[in-house]
């Protein structure tokens, strides 16, 4: 039991499995550094100033600025358009609609000895999911170089990839591009959009934050007051978790069996 006050957002087999992949993150990318890049990344105009350019030539200029915050501003890969949404019509009057499997968000790829990420041009819209969008595919491209497979294997692998964008320094991102419920309003139809994003959910995805922000050192405040208002809370509670149940963070970390994680992805 973990006691008052010190209950996590998530299962305790998930924030076990996200220490490890903390543990393997730091062991596999960082060397004597504690984090990979830099601190946490704001949605912010000091971050992500106002631009003139629009269609590629802005997400070229997003995808420069994820770079360079992700410490990868040297690492050679194209960035290209892939497919856009298709306008998607419901009957006249009002509707919910979920769109569940549209065109991938991005992608990750090698061929003819060049590294390759795409995006859907649809996310424009969206520049927050974009940017999360882009951390993921070059936490893809992170996890590529690895030496060893990352916690839970194969089939964690996408999982991992969403909290190497967060250990990157983007978990504001992903944590509220995690799931997005907007209005929509078009000729004869008027209604609601659900659209999921990623592997992990929200509330990982915020304990993740969490402990990047634990990590890094970075101002809990400051990105408490980023996330979306019901992501605040889970934060705050994640944040005492685990304040309580690891009170030095490293040293957890630190012990941490990965060769067990690896025995565990082998099975």
């Amino acid at each position: 039991m973990f006691g008052f006050g010190a209950r996590l957002p998530i299962e305790a087999d998930e924030f076990e499995w996200m220490l490890a992949c903390f543990r393997w993150f730091m062991d596999e990318f960082d060397g004597a550094r504690s984090l990979h890049g830099e601190a946490l990344v704001l949605p912010d105009a000091s971050t992500f100033p106002p631009s003139r350019a629009q269609g590629h030539e802005r997400a070229l200029e997003l995808f420069e600025t994820v770079k360079a915050r992700a410490g990868m501003s040297h690492w050679q890969c194209d960035l290209i358009p892939g497919e856009s949404e298709r306008g998607t019509r419901v009957t006249t009057g009002h509707g919910l609609r979920h769109v569940s499997r549209p065109p991938p968000l991005g992608t990750f790829s090698y061929a003819g000895g060049r590294y390759r990420i795409t995006y859907n041009p649809s996310e424009l819209k969206r520049p927050q999911s974009l940017v999360a969008t882009l951390a993921h595919e070059l936490a893809h491209y992170l996890l590529h170089t690895a030496r060893t497979p990352s916690p839970g294997g194969r089939d964690l692998h996408e999982h991992a990839t969403d909290l190497a964008a967060v250990y990157l320094g983007f978990g504001l991102f992903m944590a509220n591009s995690s799931q997005t419920f907007s209005q929509f309003q078009d000729f004869g139809e008027q209604g609601w959009e659900m659209r999921p994003q990623g592997y992990l959910s929200e509330l990982a995805l915020t304990t993740g934050l969490a402990l990047f922000v634990r990590l890094s050192g970075a101002d809990a405040k400051e990105a408490e007051r980023e996330l979306k208002d019901y992501l605040r809370s889970p934060f705050r509670k994640a944040l005492r978790a685990i304040d309580r149940l690891h009170p030095d963070l490293r040293s957890s970390l630190a012990a941490v069996d990965l060769a067990e994680w690896g025995a565990m992805a082998d099975s």
